[in-house]
């Protein structure tokens, strides 16, 4: 059967009907903890970052995060109250140190393996286009691809 809608056919629409159905399938894991999508990227963004650096601050989380400054501020404080996370106050009044609670680091690390096993099996549908397809990606975001050399031919 011929495809007949014209947005099954415009790229933008499809990345972000791609994108949505993705998100939800990841919020079915992250409702039992009572997390947004946005604190958990920002959850895990703290968690990693806390692997290699020191001092985490808001800025850091924007970076890494992608996620808007605005909405990071917000869910920061939602975070503290949930008691996840510390905002340490350095000598500089200015800027905040970010930390997860031991319950945050607890709760990143009980979510972490199922967001990464809902992922898998979501994309797992691209088969062999799976690194052409992140390439893809990266070439629409402005960013490095790799190219993958086929010694078998």
């Amino acid at each position: 059967m011929a495809d007949t809608s014209l947005n099954e056919n415009r790229i933008g629409l499809l990345i972000w009907q791609t994108s949505n159905l993705w998100q939800s399938k990841i919020r079915k894991q992250l409702i039992k903890f009572n997390l947004s999508f946005n604190e958990y990227l920002i959850l895990e963004t703290l968690y990693n970052l806390s692997q290699t650096l020191a001092d985490i601050s808001q800025v850091d989380i924007v970076k890494h995060s992608f996620i808007d400054k605005s909405v990071v501020s917000a869910k920061l404080t939602q975070l503290q109250k949930k008691k996840l996370i510390n905002k340490m106050t350095p000598n500089d009044n200015r800027s905040n140190k970010l930390a997860l609670t031991r319950d945050g680091t607890m709760i990143v690390e009980k979510i972490i393996n199922d967001v990464i096993e809902v992922e898998n099996a979501f994309f797992s549908k691209l088969n062999q286009e799976t690194f052409n397809f992140i390439n893809s990606l990266k070439l629409l975001l402005g960013k490095k691809i790799r190219i993958k050399a086929n010694y078998n031919e």
